[in-house]
């Protein structure tokens, strides 16, 4: 027959497992280490908000925002087209679409890397560069109509500043807009390569989706 320990007589070892509880109790009611222990819940509480941040932003935010960022870019490229139509037709076309998000997307991208893979890190700094790309050359478009339209109107030199200022200026202008929409159809096959999870090694568009595109 097994008998029950003498602790649980509360012969031997019960009055020191009463002593033992109490010194705990005394423990928590410390202030000082109760205040350590409620600073290590919320600590511990924001490093997990954080994560799950991140990881919504990895898995749900980054991937709706390249979904909408294709719409933008099939309108630049539609309006890159039509200024590049516009040329020597007097009437120029000066603004064709929104500048890219790319702050907003850098930001999403930094707090979520840790939830990325390499491809997907990777592909958004391709993604970011070839935006801040886009972006610069869409500015040097309003400076260089600025150049063609005071040519255009150089009186003090009339015609002659016309034939031979114009013209090159306007050469010029058509490359830049032949160059955004080549960038922007890599943008658009990068981001479907991303939210495909076809990305290459380097985090860009891989060979059998690079049609239209250079390989990245």
């Amino acid at each position: 027959m097994t008998t029950a320990p003498v602790w649980f007589t509360g012969m031997e070892w019960g009055p020191q497992l009463v002593s033992h509880i109490l010194t705990l109790g005394e423990l928590l009611n410390n202030a000082s280490l109760a205040a350590g222990i409620g600073a290590a819940a919320a600590f511990m509480l924001v490093m997990l908000n954080d994560w799950r941040r991140d990881r919504r932003a990895a898995k749900r935010l980054i991937p709706a925002l390249l979904k909408r960022l294709r719409v933008l870019i099939e309108s630049r490229r539609t309006g890159t087209r039509d200024a590049a139509k516009s040329l020597g037709t007097g009437n120029h076309l000066r603004t064709i679409g929104l500048p890219f998000p790319v702050g907003r997307i850098e930001r999403h991208a930094d707090r979520a890397v840790d939830h990325l893979t390499d491809r997907q890190a990777m592909a958004l700094d391709n993604l970011i560069f070839w935006m801040r790309e886009c972006d610069r050359l869409n500015a040097n478009y309003r400076a260089a109509l600025d150049q063609i339209d005071a040519a255009s109107s150089d009186f003090t030199r009339g015609e002659a500043s016309m034939r031979l200022q114009v013209p090159g200026l306007v050469q010029r202008l058509g490359q830049r807009y032949a160059e955004e929409i080549h960038l922007l159809t890599k943008l658009d096959a990068l981001i479907a390569a991303y939210l495909a999870g076809t990305l290459n090694e380097r985090g860009g568009i891989p060979a059998t989706e690079a049609t239209g595109s250079e390989k990245t």
